[in-house]
């Protein structure tokens, strides 16, 4: 069966689903290779853990549906994935995949042998989704007869052969990896049995064996560069302490200060409560039944009902509480697993990962590491301590720096060859990194360890936040290239220095900023608010030009009534003697039988409906208006007393004129009008601070500056503590208005400030927040933008610039506003060269009236 890509078919499915762009490029690549694919054809798609390859195999089979395809078949690795994906099809499901539109039926053997399916299945048009097992499909032996290859009552065929029958059929392997583990011959075998149009696999780690099926790669080192997964740190204790229960207290130590954090965080934005969970690898069962012992004990949670732990062996109770994990009420705090987890595990409050000594080496592969990549909230949070995931060794510190490169490469594959390193970073300093193995040994060499973050060049897309873009890199003058931007690959810490950051960040998140009164400034401020509507003139009947009326009457004077079609019945007798019937439509004008108006009411009927239109004020001028309207209309429809006027007459002599009048009124001018009113601010007038602010006074250069950090040590803003976008025109700027003479105080206008300025880029209209609030010693406001160079002669910067003086124009003319209020926009050359503010406001040329 052939399977046209469409293009704009994977546009409307990644639009419904809402999938993040990787997914969106993997959804493509496979519908441009099923295009051409013959049946058959085997396909890879290489996604890291974490990305979301669930959206990916749901993006699928909307494609599919929409393409004609009616039978799917998803292959799962066992029994966990299986009823993961059930609950992903299925509506009203807290799983359920929200924007799925194929609404497909989902076939399980168990919804088979209970008969509950059959007709459906003898739909051709239904489209039919079958999730199985893998063990399910193998083909039967003497010792185990697979319940697929059994013939059934309802189908009265083997679901097997139903199956092979199917000429449309599209098998979608999850986990695709699993099935080359072993059973790669009778994998193969078995879906080349199935005589499959197609079959996709999904996974983060394709077999070796498949690398050449691979149609879309999107390694790990990518998600966490495009922000979509949490930070890996690797933890280790300074002291090298290596036995287990040291490190089974050092992990639940780290998760409660996770959820110190998490609580402060989830209060703040008003987020549903996150219970962050340690996920511990064992190699065997009996390990993984001893450090369940060994966590439930009464020195650490005290509580059997707060570890689980997951095993073959492990009752279907057990994979229920597995499902509810993210749920508040669940009260497992640590789950302990042997190898049923490396695959389709995908809760996202995995904040700490561990494992017994003899399976370290395996704990950066993405099938243990993956455990703890996915995000809480669906997006970072901007706070460095919630976006990182973890990773505790038995290694010493030192020994673990010592091993750094290698872990890079094991982590960020291909990426670790641009990976920078920095020593004990301060946030919101940045500093150049330096090379990977020359950093981490100079550290290891110290008594006092610390931490060192790993940093790869760009951006992270996917980091919504306005604080994610750098958590520690650097930005130059506000540049947004690629080239210029750092953002945090990875990290190395001691478990003292890892708690110590999140003890800070706790309190950062419940320490309240209050605004204060900075030079007797009186809070809250009243901001002006300008609203731009159009009027027209005001429209009176008596402006009507009564000769024009008399004209319109004219053309209505050939109206005589309504055509009425009337049956006409006509008799003509034939050659042969017989008489033939024949009815037909017969239509003339005629004046409806409708009474005539006597005439002396005519003019006062007319002028009465004219008063009922609308735009026409119920005042005596204007009803002698109308009066003097329906005389001259009249007039010229040449009405007297043998005229027969009847009410239809009336009718639609007003909604002519109404029409006219109309035309009249829309076609008059109109008139800009601005309205100024004032707000309050700040209003709520307390405010939190997601991250660990850091000291003003540590930056001296653009090349120490963070992008949207918080800094503090600002004496004349209202808050103490900033944010802005570029060092050379905002941060000079507020140590300009902090550092000299003429500034009482200041404001850093963001989301929180409601003042916008309304301005035009040709016919469209749009809004934009300025950079400052400025008040002089002399009580003027003024609005302050900076920009590099390059901008100052830009259309949007230019088109910006007017609108804020006609701001300024219109607020220091409205009686509202009791401040004056002027506009100064300043290069950044201007800055720099600017020894004091009224320097700044003559160089700026600044606007005041």
């Amino acid at each position: 069966m052939s399977i046209p890509y469409d293009s704009e078919l994977v546009a409307n499915v990644a639009y419904s689903l809402d999938l993040r762009t990787p997914n969106v490029a993997a959804l493509d690549a496979i519908a441009q290779r099923l295009d051409d694919a013959l049946d058959g054809t085997e396909m890879v798609a290489d996604l890291a853990t974490g990305v979301g390859k669930t959206f990916i195999a749901a993006g699928l089979l909307d494609y599919l549906a929409e393409s004609g395809v009616r039978n799917v078949v998803i292959i799962t690795p066992g029994s966990t994935i299986q009823r993961k994906t059930i609950n992903n099809l299925t509506p009203g499901h807290p799983k359920f995949l929200r924007g799925l539109r194929c609404n497909p039926l989902v076939v399980t053997l168990d919804d088979l042998e209970r008969g509950t399916v059959a007709q459906a299945l003898d739909d051709e048009s239904r489209f039919k989704v079958f999730v199985f097992t893998v063990q399910s499909l193998l083909r039967p032996d003497t010792k185990d007869a697979r319940r697929a290859h059994r013939a059934h009552e309802t189908l009265g065929i083997a679901l097997y052969e139903y199956l092979q029958n199917a000429s449309d059929l599209v098998v979608i392997a999850d986990e695709h990896h699993v099935y080359y583990s072993g059973n790669a011959r009778k994998f193969q075998q078995a879906i080349d049995e199935l005589h499959p149009t197609a079959l996709i696999g999904l996974t983060a780690t394709p077999d070796k064996s498949t690398e050449s099926k691979v149609v879309y790669r999107y390694p790990l080192a990518e998600a966490i560069a495009d922000g979509y997964v949490k930070i890996p740190v690797l933890v280790a204790r300074q002291d090298g302490m290596k036995d287990l229960r040291t490190q089974m207290a050092d992990g639940l130590a780290l998760l409660d200060a996770k959820q110190s954090a998490l609580d402060a965080y989830c209060k703040q934005t008003k987020k549903s409560t996150v219970q962050p969970v340690m996920f511990v690898v064992a190699q065997t069962i009996d390990e993984a039944n001893e450090i369940r012992d060994m966590l439930a004990g009464p020195d650490m949670l005290a509580d059997d009902a707060k570890v689980l732990v997951v095993t073959s062996e492990e009752p279907d109770s057990t994979l229920e509480q597995l499902d509810r994990l993210e749920d508040s009420s669940s009260p497992v705090r640590a789950v302990v697993s042997v190898s049923m987890l490396k695959e389709g595990w995908d809760v996202k409050n995995i904040y700490v990962i561990a494992a017994v000594r003899a399976m370290e080496s395996q704990l950066l592969t993405e099938q243990i590491l993956g455990r703890g990549l996915r995000l809480p909230f669906g997006e970072r949070t901007g706070v460095p301590m919630l976006d990182t995931v973890e990773v505790l060794s038995h290694h010493s510190f030192a020994d673990l720096l010592k091993s750094a490169r290698v872990l890079l490469e094991a982590t960020l594959g291909e990426r670790a060859s641009e990976a920078k390193a920095v020593a004990n970073p301060v946030f919101g300093v940045a500093v150049a990194g330096g090379d990977v193995a020359q950093v981490s040994n100079q550290l290891s060499t110290s008594e006092t360890g610390g931490s060192v973050v790993i940093e790869l060049p760009g951006s992270a897309p996917a980091a919504t936040d306005r604080g994610q873009q750098s958590l520690f890199g650097s930005d130059d003058d506000g540049d947004d290239s690629e080239s210029e931007q750092t953002h945090v690959g990875m990290g190395f810490a001691t478990i003292d220095t890892r708690l110590g950051e999140a003890a800070e960040t706790a309190q950062v998140l419940t320490t309240t900023l209050t605004p204060r009164a900075p030079g007797g400034v009186k809070i809250p401020l009243f901001l002006p608010r300008v609203t731009t509507r159009w009027e027209r003139e005001p429209f009176s009947l008596g402006d009507v030009n009564l000769v024009n009326v008399e004209a319109l009457g004219r053309q209505f004077a050939d109206d005589e009534g309504a055509t009425l079609n009337r049956k006409a019945v006509d008799a003509t007798r034939q050659s042969d003697g017989t008489v033939a019937i024949d009815f037909h439509d017969e239509t003339e004008t005629v004046m409806a039988a409708q009474p005539r108006l006597p005439f002396n009411t005519i003019e006062s009927d007319l002028a009465s409906r004219l008063m009922q239109t609308n735009g026409v004020a119920a005042t005596v001028s204007e009803a002698n208006a109308a009066t003097a309207v329906a005389r001259a209309f009249l007039q010229g429809a040449e009405v007297t007393e043998d005229t027969p006027w009847r009410a239809e007459h009336g009718r639609l002599a007003t909604s002519a004129l109404a029409q006219w009048i109309s035309n009249q009124q829309t076609s008059r001018p109109a008139r800009e009008v601005k309205e100024v009113t004032q707000v309050k601010w700040p209003d709520p007038v307390e405010r939190v601070e997601a991250r660990p602010p850091a000291d003003r006074h540590l930056i001296t250069s653009s090349k120490q500056f963070t992008k949207l950090y918080p800094y503090k040590g600002w004496t004349r803003s209202v808050y103490e503590i900033n944010c802005f976008d570029a060092y050379s025109t905002e941060f000079r700027l507020a140590t300009l208005f902090e550092t000299t003479a003429g500034v009482r105080a200041w404001v850093r206008i963001d989301d929180s400030v409601p003042l916008r300025i309304t301005y035009l880029i040709g016919a469209i209209q749009r809004e934009y927040e300025p950079d400052f609030i400025v008040i002089d010693d002399q009580g003027t406001h003024w609005i302050v933008e900076g920009k590099r160079d390059d901008e100052m002669n830009s259309t949007v910067v230019l088109a910006k610039r007017d609108a804020a003086v006609a701001w300024v124009t219109a607020v220091n003319s409205s009686p509202n506003v009791q401040q004056r209020w002027g506009y100064v926009l300043a290069s950044e050359s201007v800055t720099a060269a600017a020894a004091s503010w009224n320097a700044l406001k003559t160089a700026a040329g600044a606007v005041s009236s």
